[in-house]
C-alpha cells in the first residue's frame, strides 16, 4: 500500500496528538503524586535563628548555660552560612513534630516548590488571594523542629499534623512566594541526598563534638572561675572598704574625745 502526502501528514498529526497527550498524563500523574504541603518563613525579624534549632551541634539552653549536643542523626550543623549569615540565609527548613519532640530528619533535603492550595490561593481557601512569586523548586535541608506543643503560638495553628509542614528559611521562602502573605501551599519531595553545603549550612560529624564538648567544658570552668574570682576580688575590696571606714570613723571618734577631754582640763 502506498500512502499519500495527505495521509502521511494525517498520521503525523494522530501521533503528535498522542505524544502531547501522553506527555500532558505524565507530567499529571508527576504532580499529583507530590504530596500537597504547608510552608511559612522564620529566621529573619521574628525573633527566631536558624543557628540554635533542634538540629544544631550547640543548642544553647538558658537555664544552665550550657551548649548542648544535637545530634540524632549522626552528624549535627555548626551553623547556617558562611562564613556568618545574615538573618535567614541558608536553604534550610524546620519540619512539624507531634508534641515537643525533635525531628528524626535532620539532614534531609526536601524539593518544594509553591501552589495554590487549601490554604490560599484557590475557592474556598482560608485565605483566597494567592502568595506564589513563582513554580519553580528549590532544595531545602531539614535542620529544626516545628514542634505542635512549642510555646510560640503560631506552632499550634500550623505545626500540630493535619498536613505535612515545612517551616523555610527567610531566604527559601522569599524564592518561591511573598513574604507579606505569611504562608502558602506547597508541593514537596523527599530527596534521597543532597549536599548540606550547597544549601549553606556547615556540618559537624558527632564523633568529633567530645572536642567541642571539652573545649565548651574548659571554657564553663574558666568562666566559673574567673567569676567566682572576680566575686571573691570584688567583695574582698568591699570588706576592706568598710573595715577602713568603720576604723576611721572610730579612730575620729576617739580623737574628738581626747581632744575635748584636753579642752576641759
Amino acid at each position: 500500500m502506498i500512502c499519500s502526502p495527505s495521509g502521511s501528514r494525517a498520521w503525523a498529526s494522530v501521533v503528535l496528538v498522542v505524544t502531547l497527550i501522553g506527555s500532558a498524563c505524565s507530567q499529571a500523574q508527576a504532580s499529583a503524586s507530590s504530596p500537597l504541603g504547608r510552608a511559612t518563613f522564620y529566621g529573619a525579624g521574628d525573633g527566631f535563628t536558624l543557628n540554635d534549632g533542634s538540629c544544631a551541634c550547640h543548642k544553647q539552653d538558658l537555664e544552665s548555660n550550657w551548649l548542648n549536643s544535637r545530634c540524632e542523626s549522626g552528624f549535627c550543623f555548626d551553623y547556617i552560612g558562611s562564613p556568618r549569615p545574615n538573618p535567614g540565609s541558608g536553604m534550610v527548613a524546620a519540619i512539624n513534630t507531634a508534641g515537643l519532640n525533635n525531628t528524626d530528619e535532620c539532614g534531609t533535603c526536601y524539593a518544594v516548590s509553591c501552589v495554590n492550595g487549601p490554604t490560599r490561593g484557590l475557592p474556598g481557601s482560608e485565605f483566597q488571594d494567592s502568595g506564589c512569586i513563582s513554580d519553580k523548586s528549590i532544595t531545602v535541608m531539614i535542620t529544626d523542629s516545628c514542634p505542635c506543643d512549642h510555646a510560640n503560638p503560631d506552632n499550634k495553628k500550623w505545626c500540630c499534623g493535619d498536613t505535612t509542614h515545612l517551616d523555610l528559611s527567610y531566604m527559601a521562602f522569599g524564592l518561591i512566594a511573598n513574604h507579606s502573605k505569611g504562608v502558602v501551599d506547597i508541593k514537596f519531595e523527599k530527596l534521597a541526598s543532597c549536599e548540606a553545603s550547597e544549601r549553606g549550612v556547615n556540618t559537624q560529624t558527632c564523633d568529633k563534638l567530645q572536642k567541642y564538648h571539652a573545649v565548651y567544658q574548659a571554657a564553663d570552668v574558666c568562666r566559673a572561675v574567673f567569676g567566682a574570682s572576680v566575686s571573691l576580688l570584688f567583695a574582698g575590696f568591699v570588706l576592706i572598704y568598710l573595715i577602713t571606714a568603720i576604723w576611721q570613723r572610730t579612730y575620729h571618734h576617739r580623737h574628738e574625745a581626747v581632744h575635748e577631754h584636753l579642752c576641759d582640763c
